[in-house]
């Protein structure tokens, strides 16, 4: 039987993923890990437009819809995605100068609705987006001097970490598309 490699969520939840699923996200963060720099930033740009198509036609109040009560919003998801970004893009700058980056990537919580508009909430993605970049311009060509654990997907080098946002970027992406089309949604 093949294992699961498990994390908790921001809620306390048990979080897994199928041993076959995690080998395929690794191969293609090595795999996209060897590019240059350039293909990097390219890569974090089409990450940033895959949150932003999936925000369109999105109003203030479907912003603010929950499936059910235990799921996100796609408010949530934006909190959530701006989180995890900057602390992804503080890994990467960690690892392009050769520090030791510690994670606080336990999945970085949903922050707490603090009645940000979705135009803020969307200019704090689009911001932590820009440090990510910032982050990966910074990587130095050459073999990475260092890597940082992350929860899945184990070792990671500073290119890794930038091709990890378009992986997470995408399965949130598609997570927003999901709230949009649950029963129930303010059309």
């Amino acid at each position: 039987m093949e294992s699961d490699h498990s994390m908790q969520d921001h809620q306390g939840n048990t979080v897994a993923l199928p041993e076959d699923a995690r080998q395929q996200v690794v191969s293609y963060l090595k795999h996209q890990g060897s590019k240059s720099t350039p293909d990097l930033l390219a890569l974090v740009d089409r990450a940033a437009g895959s949150i932003e198509q999936s925000l369109a036609g999105v109003s203030e109040s479907q912003a603010r819809f929950r499936p059910s009560p235990d799921e996100w919003s796609v408010a949530d998801v934006l909190r959530h995605v701006d989180a995890a970004m900057r602390s992804t893009g503080r890994i990467i700058e960690a690892l392009a100068t050769g520090k030791e980056a510690r994670p606080d990537m336990d999945a970085p919580p949903v922050v707490e609705d603090a009645g940000e508009t979705l135009a803020e909430l969307r200019n704090g993605v689009a911001q932590s987006y820009d440090e990510v970049r910032a982050a990966v311009a910074a990587i130095p060509d050459g073999p990475a001097p260092t890597t940082a654990l992350h929860p899945f997907f184990g070792d990671l080098n500073g290119k890794e970490w930038a091709a990890f946002v378009y992986v997470h970027s995408r399965d949130h992406a598609d997570q927003i598309e999901k709230v949009k089309a649950a029963p129930g949604f303010p059309r």
